[in-house]
């Protein structure tokens, strides 16, 4: 049992479960074969992955696939222990972040990349938790392939690209929930900004971007269903104009 604890843990649809995690997200998918991951959290959080997928039912033998939004340590840090306790999981990735979530070398935001910013109590207290959660350590995911349409056939998930926070960014599309899983091409809320925020989809900062421009483009193409899972902040539902978070 993880010592971890999660933000919240919420059932959006049947068989969607989605883990707003310590410091990052990650959901949950019953399918038709067994069960799946859409993104794994930090290094940390590996045991508490794997207490999420019982919460939600199953049984962690029973997991199939990781779908991969992006290949930074805050979304695929758990993958190593997961693959190492169930090495037959398969883990997915667009063509152009398989690379990246393979690593060691991945381009993502630094310490250094943050510079002076890190005295704000906020992005110092993030940055503190990402530390801790195993942000720096050199995660490595070998296994890591390409998707192809055919691992979608006859299944409740589909990946639109999405890319400009990282060159392959994915999100995947859950109709049959209404769903958007979106990583961090969209998020809801950021631990760097500011609480009083109210949650529903933004942008991240754009310091954990590669290429904002492109991003920005990205997320304004993204359909928004009726909720939203992001990578950070809590999932949020659609009531008439307003966004209202889900299970807090």
């Amino acid at each position: 049992m993880s010592r971890r604890r999660p933000r919240a843990v919420v059932a959006v649809a049947p068989g969607v479960v989605f883990v707003e995690g310590p410091v990052s997200n990650w959901v949950v998918l019953a399918e038709e074969d067994g069960v799946a991951l859409v993104d794994a959290g930090y290094p940390a959080d590996a045991g508490l992955v794997l207490d999420t997928i019982r919460y939600a039912g199953h049984d962690p033998a029973d997991l199939r696939r990781v779908y991969v939004t992006h290949g930074h340590v805050d979304h695929i840090g758990g993958l190593p222990a997961i693959l190492e306790a169930h090495p037959g999981v398969t883990v997915l990735a667009h063509a152009d972040e398989v690379e990246a979530v393979r690593g060691p070398e991945r381009d993502q935001a630094t310490l250094g990349d943050i510079g002076g910013r890190i005295a704000a109590p906020r992005v110092l207290g993030w940055a503190a938790r990402a530390v801790r959660s195993g942000g720096l350590d050199p995660v490595t995911v070998p296994p890591a392939r390409a998707f192809t349409a055919r691992d979608f056939d006859e299944r409740a998930i589909a990946p639109l690209p999405a890319p400009g926070h990282t060159l392959g960014s994915t999100a995947y599309l859950l109709p049959a929930a209404d769903a958007l899983v979106t990583g961090d091409a969209v998020v809801t809320h950021h631990d760097v900004q500011p609480r009083l925020w109210s949650p529903r989809p933004r942008m991240i900062p754009a310091l954990f971007t590669a290429d904002t421009a492109t991003a920005v483009e990205s997320a304004a193409a993204l359909p928004l269903p009726g909720i939203v899972l992001p990578g950070h902040g809590p999932a949020v539902h659609r009531v008439g104009d307003r966004w209202v978070p889900i299970g807090h």
